[in-house]
């Protein structure tokens, strides 16, 4: 999946140019050292050219000397490729500025800036990106909509906005490049200790800004990110450069403004090169005062909304950020099996003794989906196996009994469980990460013919037809979850599981018509539910109940 080069070397400068090819393996180095100093002191770099990609300078103003630390290249695909560039400022402990050119196969390159202070000084970075051959540009706001923060019960509030905007550059009036400028996002790791070196890990957002001026010259123009640390802290930056237009037209990149304001739930807009951060829920610890705590969660680590938009557009951004997305969840991965979330959720900790890092069944099924989808649209063998692998991961659950059984071969997939701790038991099963798994494994039969994905299927179809109606609540939705001593309990999504419902009636009835009797029932009871309830339809449920005979409960 992936191949890694590391070449390091150490200079020790306080004024100093490093220059460094990396085929050859040759580096210079000037310094200018005068001792130590209680002053600030500026330092200057240029990074090591690589390729087609961007020059970068470095600025930094501390009291401190800087050394060159490594250059990692890292292969993905053989479609995208990382350059990781790495200074040690000698804070104590050292602190570090990182940069990451993400290079794809199309010429286009994402580029990340990390400065993580771990001393209680301070330190200021200007990292300076060159744009040659150019002088003119425009900047098209991507706040242009203002939509405010997103806000809800769950996860209290979510500070982070989308980009800072366009950047279109050109030549002699002519276009030249596309840029995708990002925000700044400045935070503090927040991190809780378990047993055998797990740990949860979390950052509290300080504040986010645009943290970037735009330095025309002549015949070039700058990019300056000035990263400006307090002390124990971290700032992020990222940009995307393209030398071809990135959207097809400026109506496609309003649409997509559009399209992200609506579904900001489902975007991104803290990217660095480890995986994007978003706003998780208040049960995420260790949880801040503040109650801002981000985390690298799966639901947006995998790119589904710009998946949607590249089939409709194929426009290159949409493609970027694609690759950009299986990178970012080949590097959470690393070299486990599968995908560990990796912040305690203190409610299944209380409930079940549950510590990072740990399976989410319903996380690990949207992953292994979106890298299938993802992999044949894109033409990326490695990846559609992700679908395959995470069946069997659940074939292997249900032989082995880590389920809620209901009944001779009849259970039900648990929703979260580990392989790090030997004292945690079977934990709930909501309908939905049932049926989720379900559909999961006739999918895979479907593609595959192999009997033991059905054979699995048919398990947790017994399990859900076992229950029968003990799933409707006396108001007629259905229950959220089941316990493993099968009490029911919990409000359940209003849309969601119905979208789940339909999906297994769909399978079902192209695989045994004879299977869908109770999905029908509660596909029934949860839609009068919905309607009574003014809960809206969305089109593809509407679609979906129209073809399955639900048609006349649309019209309530």
């Amino acid at each position: 999946m992936r191949k890694q080069n590391t070449i390091f070397m150490m200079i020790t400068v306080l004024i100093f140019t490093v220059s460094f090819n990396l085929s050859s393996l040759t580096q210079t180095a000037q310094a200018n050292t005068t001792g130590e100093s209680t002053e600030d002191k500026q330092h200057s770099t240029s990074l090591p050219p690589y390729k087609k990609t961007l020059p970068i300078n470095v600025d930094v103003e501390t009291k401190q000397e800087i050394h060159w630390g490594n250059a990692d290249i890292i292969n993905y695909y053989d479609r995208i490729e990382d350059v990781r560039y790495t200074y040690e400022i000698d804070t104590k402990p050292k602190s570090y500025l990182k940069v990451t050119k993400r290079r794809l196969d199309n010429g286009d390159q994402f580029i990340f800036t990390t400065l993580e202070n771990h001393s209680d000084n301070a330190v200021d970075v200007k990292v300076s990106i060159s744009i040659a051959n150019t002088g003119y540009y425009s900047l098209k706001s991507f706040d242009q909509y203002m939509t405010g923060p997103r806000s809800n019960s769950s996860i209290h509030v979510d500070l982070t906005t989308g980009p800072l905007g366009l950047l279109t550059t050109y030549k002699d009036k002519a276009f030249n490049s596309n840029v995708m400028v990002g925000k700044q996002y400045h935070s503090k790791e927040l991190t809780k200790n378990y047993q055998d070196g797990r740990r949860s890990v979390l950052r509290e957002l300080i504040n986010e800004d645009q943290g970037i001026d735009i330095d025309a010259q002549k015949n070039d123009l700058n990019l300056v990110i000035d990263m400006e640390s307090k002390g124990n802290d971290m700032v992020d930056h990222w940009l995307l450069y393209s030398d071809e237009s990135l959207f097809e037209s400026d109506a496609s990149y309003k649409e997509w403004i559009r399209i992200y304001n609506n579904k900001k739930y489902k975007n991104n807009n803290w990217y660095t090169a480890d995986g994007p951060y978003r706003k998780v829920g208040r049960t995420a610890e260790p949880k801040p005062e503040s109650e801002l705590q981000y985390a690298r969660n799966l639901l947006i680590v995998r790119e589904d909304e710009p998946l949607k938009r590249y089939k409709e557009t194929e426009e290159r951004y949409f493609y970027n950020l694609l690759l950009n997305s299986i990178t970012n969840l080949a590097i959470f991965k690393g070299d486990d099996e599968f995908y560990e979330t990796e912040y305690t959720n203190r409610w299944l900790n209380r409930a079940y003794g549950i510590e990072p890092p740990y399976i989410d069944t319903r996380h690990n099924e949207g992953v292994a989906l979106f890298l299938e989808e993802t992999g044949e649209i894109l033409d990326i063998p490695e990846i559609q196996k992700a679908l395959t692998n995470y069946a069997d991961l659940l074939v292997n659950q249900i032989n082995t009994g880590q389920v809620v059984e209901v009944g001779p071969n009849a259970s039900l997939i648990s929703d979260y469980f580990t392989f790090n701790q030997d004292d945690v038991g079977v934990t709930h099963s909501s309908l939905n990460h049932v049926l989720g798994g379900m559909n999961l494994l006739l999918q895979t039969y479907n593609d595959t013919g192999e009997k033991k994905y059905l054979t699995a299927a048919t398990y947790v179809q017994n399990g859900i037809d076992a229950l029968g109606d003990k799933w409707l609540t006396d108001e007629g939705d259905t229950w959220y979850q089941i316990s493993p001593d099968h009490t029911f309990s919990g409000e359940d999504y209003p849309r969601l599981t119905l979208n789940d419902l339909l999906l297994s009636l769909e399978l079902w009835e192209g695989i045994d018509s004879s299977r869908t009797q109770t999905l029908e029932m509660l596909i029934k009871s949860k839609a009068n539910y919905l309607a009574n309830n003014d809960i809206s339809f969305t089109k593809e449920m509407i679609a979906s109940m129209k073809k399955h005979g639900f048609g006349e409960i649309i019209q309530k």
